[in-house]
């Protein structure tokens, strides 16, 4: 039943039947832009417990700000995955299999850069 499934799921779904309707394409660019805020707020997260660890005296300065460093050049990744493929509407079936794929843990976007906390000592 289509109760249980998520709303991409469910855009899958109509896709498998026939082609969007104007409507199913602007719910499928809000799609997009929800798994864009979730996997920057992802991000974002690091950041905060990083700033937190600041105040507690956890980090100094110096560490904090390679954190931010490294988050800005997280985001600016996370931007040209968004970015880099079309919002077209041929592109947005494929937009949605990999959001899809990500949510299910088979093909989970993360970025190339590390924080310095995962970095492993040479």
């Amino acid at each position: 039943m289509t109760y249980d499934m998520t709303p991409t799921q469910q855009l899958l779904e109509v896709l498998k039947q026939r082609a969007f309707t104007k409507a199913e394409r602007a719910i499928a660019r809000e799609q997009i832009g929800r798994y864009y805020a979730k996997k920057l707020a992802s991000l974002q997260q690091h950041l905060f417990e990083a700033l937190e660890k600041r105040h507690t005296g956890e980090l100094d300065p110096f560490e904090v700000d390679e954190y931010i460093h490294h988050y800005h050049k997280q985001s600016q990744e996370l931007y040209v995955y968004i970015n880099m493929q079309s919002h077209s509407n041929e592109r947005l079936p494929l937009w949605l299999a990999a959001i899809e794929a990500d949510e299910q843990g088979r093909n989970v976007w993360q970025p190339s850069t590390i924080l310095p906390h995962e970095e492993q000592p040479s």
